[in-house]
């Protein structure tokens, strides 16, 4: 296989077929219902490698702000540089993160509400629905995301996101990702994740990854976090 151009590393996190959760405060692909504080702002970069028939890189480049104490609004782009072409914008996506339990509490529940407007007009947009669930015990966070993208002239698809991830120190942790469609011929990706916060407002969320059923021989998935605000 060839790979022609060098690979960088930097985390929302785009198979074929299904989108997956962007804004990744806590894991590389998954979405949790840890939002920003009320008046809390964050700059996320993320940067994806990954290699297949044709390697490709994506870029997202994402503002998050703590609107209220539930509800987190999200401006991220998406920009995709294929193997011997030129990196391209594909789109611009506005988004609203709800929490729909207390935060202090063990069980949460939350959904998020995206909306993928295509820089090429002969492209259709897409509205994203995701159910978001997660548990807290002792130094463990599990979460998963249910997944339903609907674009304008083709029917919706489902897809799913779920991680586990562990901290073994007060500022580290490691932990497993699984990303899929629930589509038939559908991709999917396991991904080993580290999870670091380097200082008080700067983080890393970074994984390697292979997929089954169509999914990329192998991929790095990363995460930059800085609370601006």
């Amino acid at each position: 296989m060839n790979r022609s151009f060098a690979m960088c590393t930097l985390v929302v996190s785009l198979l074929s077929g299904t989108a997956y959760a962007h804004h990744g405060l806590d894991f590389v692909s998954v979405q949790t219902v840890h939002l920003p504080q009320q008046g809390a702002g964050y700059a996320i970069g993320r940067l994806d490698y990954i290699s297949e028939e044709e390697d490709e890189m994506e870029f997202e480049p994402a503002l998050l702000y703590g609107a209220t104490d539930w509800l987190t609004v999200e401006l991220h782009a998406h920009y995709e540089k294929e193997e011997g072409e030129s990196a391209k914008y594909e789109s611009i996506a506005p988004a609203f993160h709800f929490r729909l339990t207390p935060r202090e509490q063990q069980f949460s529940f939350g959904v998020s509400v995206e909306y993928e407007f295509a820089a090429d007009s002969a492209e259709d947009d897409v509205v994203e629905l995701t159910a978001i669930f997660g548990y807290e015990f002792s130094e463990w966070i599990v979460a998963v995301n249910v997944l339903h993208e609907k674009a304008s002239n083709s029917p919706g698809e489902w897809g799913y996101a779920a991680g586990v991830r562990h901290s073994f120190h007060q500022n580290h942790g490691f932990g497993l990702e699984l990303t899929g469609s629930l589509e038939n011929n559908g991709s999917s990706e396991i991904l080993i994740g580290y999870y670091g916060e380097l200082s008080k407002r700067f983080s890393m969320n970074a994984g390697i990854g292979t997929g089954f059923d169509d999914g990329p021989d192998w991929s790095v998935r990363t995460a930059f976090i800085w609370q601006f605000k």
